[in-house]
């Protein structure tokens, strides 16, 4: 799969590698090729009549300043989450360090485990759902793992001195950041809304605009991610060939 950028110039013989080296990777072990993440207006530097596009889930676009403010009625319910949490617990956030990491990676097979189990109880039906469920778990500890060489930012929250959430994220542009990844113990609850609200406060008040990624067709997360209010949703789309 290949990933934007991809220059803005000549882009016809650009997606012509680009595809020409995917199906010879691809063609042999029974994968498509497609280029994925493709902004709107990239669709403007080509001819699109050659190649078959589908929109896929926009990304949720917010204004940094609410999600660090959470001001007004429609943010009462995340301030009242993140006070229970503040009385309720004993906990500690951290800027994430190297020195995370051995402990951070038992969190996520913990994290893992318990959301196996979860939809063990729930009778879901789809074992797709769990092999996404180990493939997710672990993009995540590559992510801590490789954090460093990645450039990503990131910070825990510790409760009785083990860490029971983790964040991680990087700028995109001067004005914009991502939140790429957060694990949190579903047992402590205001959790995630706090270590949302301090990742965004510590490290990226500098920026305007936080992108949270897309919400995968999964209601839950779409629901998740609508209760932040975002701004805006940012369209993206997939280049397949004929």
């Amino acid at each position: 799969m290949m990933l934007p950028p991809l220059g803005k110039t000549d882009i016809q013989n650009t997606l012509n590698e680009c595809f020409s080296i995917m199906q010879e990777i691809n063609d042999c072990s029974g994968f498509e090729s497609y280029v994925n993440y493709v902004y709107e207006d990239f669709l403007n530097l080509f001819d699109t009549s050659l190649y078959r596009i589908v929109e896929g889930y926009p990304d949720y676009i917010y204004q940094t300043s609410d999600l660090i403010k959470l001001a007004g009625r429609k943010y009462e319910k995340k301030r009242n989450e993140i006070n229970y949490f503040k009385k309720h617990y004993e906990a500690s956030f951290k800027k994430f360090s190297p020195e995370h990491i051995a402990e951070a990676l038992l969190m996520i097979d913990q994290w893992k485990k318990e959301k196996v189990q979860e939809s063990n109880l729930s009778n879901h039906s789809e074992t797709h759902y769990e092999y996404s469920l180990i493939h997710e778990a672990e993009a995540a500890k590559c992510a801590i793992i490789f954090s460093e060489e990645l450039g990503l930012k990131g910070a825990i929250v510790a409760i009785n001195g083990r860490i029971e959430g983790i964040t991680l994220g990087e700028g995109i542009t001067p004005n914009s950041a991502s939140v790429l990844i957060e694990k949190t113990n579903n047992n402590f609850h205001g959790m995630p809304q706090f270590i949302y609200q301090q990742f965004c406060a510590n490290d990226f008040s500098d920026v305007e605009y936080i992108n949270a990624g897309e919400d995968w067709g999964i209601e839950g997360l779409r629901r998740a991610k609508m209760s932040y209010h975002p701004c805006f949703l940012t369209k993206k789309f997939m280049i397949y060939g004929k």
